[in-house]
């Protein structure tokens, strides 16, 4: 195993999906499929960060795939396999035992189970091809999704140890050592120079990386990057002197996407710049225009200006401001009413005292009294028996003193506070009352701002009557005093208005610069820019898309570089030259002979590149395209097991090995070299054979016979319901005549014990298998015994050397084996009998009596043997 050692060790340096590669080629011997292919290409691509596929990860060719490198002369074999659970429907605890020594034959037919054990000893023993699953019974839903697993005897240098295994784990080391032949491909190839070419076990690992993996994975690569549409044709009306054309002239997959989409991004400025650079370019009279508009701007800014002469009423500081007062006048108005209060507590006064009316009478009587009454003295009177500038009574000392503190009430702060603030109230009132908060504009100038903004109309008047019904609402809050009705005025066409007049100012500006030829030129070029990004925008989501295309067609390109086949292949012209030995030549030609195909000869080829020596190992065959062109399938599984054992011999062990239904597809002389092969191996290590072939199998013990090797014989059997039963020896029908008249002498036996007078349908039934059974081996004694094995049923060759112990046998004997014949004829149901007749069945001591009779005739034929040796 040291070329897979060093092929491991080389995987270590390749890219982990060639390693994924190098591990599916490993474990699929008869090639990838083209899932396998597909699921290679996007590691590639994810490992080149073009694509994330968080679900597949690659899985390289680790030591735990590989066999273990034995040391030399150590010896594994299989003891056996038991414990088995959740392996397909094979019931739980069965086993196989394995001969020790010489061969091992397993023999199970379609639906025995024999696949299901097979597959447990590929997988365990690391065998190549891994392709066929093992599951748990899908029928049981208790089991459906417990994990196969089970248990080995092994013999490691001797000593007898238990090995564990489960599907999902890393398979034992000792159990690797066991090698299993892979007949799903046979190791050979086409080389470029059209030769068939012998590839060592492993080394196809590293030519097929190279020959099938890579260029099929390129063809995949080179499709999707064919399939990418990066042409730059729809775009070409974009191409010019702008910052545009240039940008769409350098589209590649470096380009900055975030540039172009900037430049192919408008704002409502840019639309609207380009509309003014149009108008002003198409102008005739750019000078003439231009002050038409200076003037509109002037007229625009005085609008704009009169419509912020209303909110000194209603804005917001208004309404706080009036707010204000009419809270202070009623905080004043609180304030006088409770000095009223106090000017009337202690005595009794007219209802209305210190009320206003009252005070407007007490200020009257003090101008009466100052400027007419007593104008020498001040108010009130303080001379007792003065006369009441309003009663005209002589004022007696407590009304004097009453008219002082009615003064005194009158002169206080409290009062003119009042009065202050009712006076603000009003007056702030008045002048919201009498405030011009008319904006609505002349005809001309509203047919002026229509044409530069169809809306505004409606912007003023909703704005006109938000401010009148707001002025409604202030002036409604002085009696309510509920300030939270007062409505928010509406949009403000102020800062539009405005907008428009610095429009117009900028579309002066640009009139006079239209004048001049230069600065024309500049706004010109303007435009283009803003015409160019403006016909970029309409397409900018697909050139997004195509840069999109571009980057990925890069990046699928830089792939190029991992596909590369060269330095693989120099990499498995090394190997060959180390693995490709003279021996192995020789090992294959005499592997080849034996196998019945000679006429393949494999040939050592010598070729120099770059100054050094390399080997090949060709088959001498025809030139030609494909393997199967030159090759039948026949001969393609012999050259297989040629190879193997050729291998096997150059080996440094002596392990056990287990071939699996290896003769499928050969002739049936072909199959006799097999078997003969297999035989003469068994005697120097175990071997170990499964088969479904009846004719390979009597081939087999025809060859085991002959060698005289040590062997075990098991058969496998669909039985209650489940597959994989396990019964020692041979099925019947391939049982020698000795063992059939052994097994019906036990049926008789069990039958003779329980016999009845009177025997039920049961028991005829039962008695008619045995004489079924008896014929069978009457007619297996004629061939064996009377021909003395001459001929064979399952042969289609005759044994010559046979025949000098074929005797005659007198009429006696042959009447006695015509009347065993007939007997069982008579009893057996493969002839519907006359039901009229009700025949009886032969009776257990009739069945045991015809038995010594068939072991008769098998005594005097062998004795007449005997006798005429002598």
């Amino acid at each position: 195993m040291a070329l897979l050692n060093d092929i491991l060790k080389w995987t270590e340096s390749l890219p982990s999906w060639q390693r994924d590669a190098c591990r599916r080629l490993f474990q699929k011997e008869s090639g990838l499929i083209e899932s396998d292919y597909d699921e290679l290409y996007s590691l590639l691509k994810k490992e080149k960060g073009i694509e994330a596929d968080d679900t597949l990860e690659p899985m390289p060719l680790v030591n735990e795939h590989l066999p273990t490198e034995l040391a030399p002369g150590e010896t594994v074999i299989l003891a056996g396999l038991r414990d088995l659970e959740n392996v397909n429907q094979i019931p739980n605890g069965h086993a196989l035992s394995f001969s020790e020594d010489g061969m091992t034959v397993i023999y199970g037919g379609n639906g025995s189970g024999k696949s299901g054990y097979a597959r447990v000893i590929k997988r365990a023993c690391r065998a190549r091809d891994q392709s066929e699953p093992i599951h748990p019974n899908a029928n049981d839903p208790v089991v459906a999704s417990m994990e196969p697993r089970g248990k080995f005897d092994v013999k490691v240098g001797g000593t007898l140890l238990e090995v564990e295994w489960s599907r999902d784990a890393t398979p034992p080391d000792c159990l690797s050592s066991i090698s299993v032949f892979d007949s799903k491909c046979a190791r050979s190839y086409i080389t470029t120079e059209q030769n068939v070419a012998y590839l060592p076990y492993g080394l196809d690992i590293v030519e097929n990386l190279a020959n099938q993996v890579l260029p099929r994975i390129s063809e995949k690569l080179e499709t999707e990057i064919k399939g990418i549409d990066v042409s730059k044709l729809p775009y070409e009306h974009l191409l010019g002197e702008t910052e545009v054309g240039k940008a769409i002239k350098n589209l590649s997959a470096k380009s900055e996407t975030d540039a172009i989409t900037a430049l192919g991004t408008l704002t409502g400025n840019d639309t609207n710049r380009i509309a003014e650079l149009k108008a002003t370019l198409k102008e005739q009279n750019p000078l003439a225009k231009a002050e038409e508009t200076r003037r509109s701007a002037m007229r625009l800014k005085s609008y704009a200006d009169k419509l912020s002469k209303p909110l000194i009423w209603v804005s917001v500081g208004a309404v706080e401001k009036l707010k204000k007062l009419a809270e202070e006048k009623v905080i004043a108005e609180d304030a006088e009413k409770a000095a009223a209060d106090a000017l009337r507590s202690g005595e009794e006064l007219l209802e209305g005292t210190g009320d206003q009316a009252w005070k407007l009478l007490f200020e009257a009587a003090r101008r009466y009294s100052t400027e007419a009454a007593y104008p020498q003295e001040i108010f009130p009177p303080s001379v007792e028996g003065d006369a009441c500038p309003l009663c005209q009574e002589s004022m007696p000392e407590s009304a004097i003193n009453r008219l002082k503190r009615f003064d005194r009430y009158i002169q206080d702060d409290v009062a003119k506070s009042a009065d202050m603030a009712r006076n603000m109230v009003e007056t702030a009132k008045e002048k919201i009352e009498t405030a011009d908060l008319h904006i609505v504009a002349d005809a001309a100038l509203s047919d002026e701002l229509k044409e530069l903004d169809d809306s505004i109309h409606q912007i003023i008047t909703a704005f006109q009557a938000s401010i009148k019904t707001r002025r409604h609402a202030m002036l409604q809050c002085l009696v309510t005093n509920n300030w939270t009705d007062v409505p928010a005025l509406v949009e403000s066409p102020i800062a539009r208005i405005r907008r428009l007049a610095a429009q117009q100012l900028r579309t002066y500006r640009r009139l006079v610069k239209a004048s001049d030829q230069a600065k024309r030129e500049e706004l010109e070029k303007e435009l283009n820019e803003l015409s160019a990004r403006q016909d970029l925008s309409m397409s900018l989501k697909a050139i997004m898309e195509l840069i999109g295309r571009m980057k990925r067609r890069s990046a699928l390109e830089k792939c190029r570089s991992d596909l590369k086949t060269g330095s693989i292949s120099n990499k498995s012209k090394k190997f060959a030259t180390v693995a490709v030995t003279e021996e192995l030549r020789k090992a294959l030609n005499a592997e080849f002979h034996a196998l019945g195909i000679g006429h393949i000869k494999a040939k050592l080829k010598e070729r120099s590149s770059r100054g050094k020596m390399y080997h090949q190992l060709l088959l001498d065959l025809p030139v030609t395209r494909k393997i199967d062109e030159i090759l039948s399938e026949g001969e393609q599984r012999a050259i297989a097991l040629g190879a193997f054992f050729a291998e096997l011999a150059l080996a440094n062990h002596s392990c056990g090995i287990v071939l699996d239904d290896p003769v499928s597809s050969l002739d049936h002389w072909r199959r006799r070299n097999v078997a003969r092969r297999l035989v003469e191996e068994s005697k120097k290590r175990q071997v170990v054979v499964f088969t479904h072939d009846t004719s390979f199998l009597g081939q087999l013990r025809d060859e085991i016979e002959a060698a005289a090797v040590p062997s075990s014989t098991s058969f496998l059997e669909w039985k209650d319901g489940s597959p994989g039963y396990v019964n020692e020896g041979l099925p019947w029908d391939h049982q020698g005549y000795k063992a059939r008249i052994n097994a019906l002498e036990q049926a008789q036996s069990k039958l003779a014990k329980a016999w009845p007078p009177y025997p039920g349908e049961t028991e005829i039934t039962a008695m008619r298998h045995e004489y079924d059974r008896l014929r069978a081996t009457l007619e297996r004694i004629i061939q064996d015994v009377v021909f003395n094995g001459v001929v064979k049923r399952y042969r289609d060759w005759i044994k010559v050397d046979s025949l000098e112990k074929v005797v005659g046998f007198d009429h006696a004997e042959y009447e006695a084996i015509a009347k065993l014949h007939k007997r069982s004829c008579d009893v057996v149901t493969a002839h519907d009998p006359s039901s009229a007749k009700a025949a009886a069945v032969p009776t257990a001591t009739d069945l045991g009596n015809d038995i010594v009779a068939l072991k008769a005739i098998v005594d005097a034929v062998k004795a007449r043997k005997k006798g005429a040796k002598t």
